[in-house]
């Protein structure tokens, strides 16, 4: 039980850096749905006057630069997960682990396509896989 719980804690640090891109995307989404909102408001035909929530640009200014604040900050992170995520990797022994872990958790490829990129089984991928987590180590993992 023991194994499968640092198995999981060592996966939970390496997906650090695919968290960080993910949640750069969801930012990126949100500045540009905002963008788009503020270009193309919803237009109303009843002929009625209305306030256009859209028309304050000081509230439009604020939430983008609040979101572009965040999107910076997570780029920032993401480079440092990714540079030490990298160099602990590089720290192992067995080149065809390190090519799996980096494959998987810095390239963010799927099992399938790791086997085909390496030209092994798919079954032997997981096997390797399993072994790369056992020698990586996280005794050094700073949280």
């Amino acid at each position: 039980m023991a194994i499968v719980r640092e198995n999981e804690e060592k996966k939970r640090y390496l997906n650090g850096y695919r968290d960080c891109t993910r949640r750069e995307r969801q930012l990126q989404e949100q500045i540009d749905a905002l963008r788009s909102q503020q270009m193309f408001p919803s237009v109303n035909h009843d002929g009625m006057p209305q306030g256009n929530a859209h028309s304050d640009l000081s509230g439009y200014m604020a939430r983008l630069d609040a979101l572009v604040s965040q999107l910076e900050y997570e780029q920032a992170m993401a480079v440092r997960q990714y540079k030490e995520i990298h160099d602990r990797i590089h720290q192992m022994q067995d080149g065809a682990e390190k090519e799996v872990l980096i494959r998987r958790y810095l390239m963010g490829k799927a099992w399938e396509q790791i086997a085909v990129d390496m030209d092994y089984n798919y079954r032997w991928v997981l096997r390797l896989h399993g072994r790369a987590l056992k020698n990586f180590e996280i005794s050094e993992i700073s949280h």
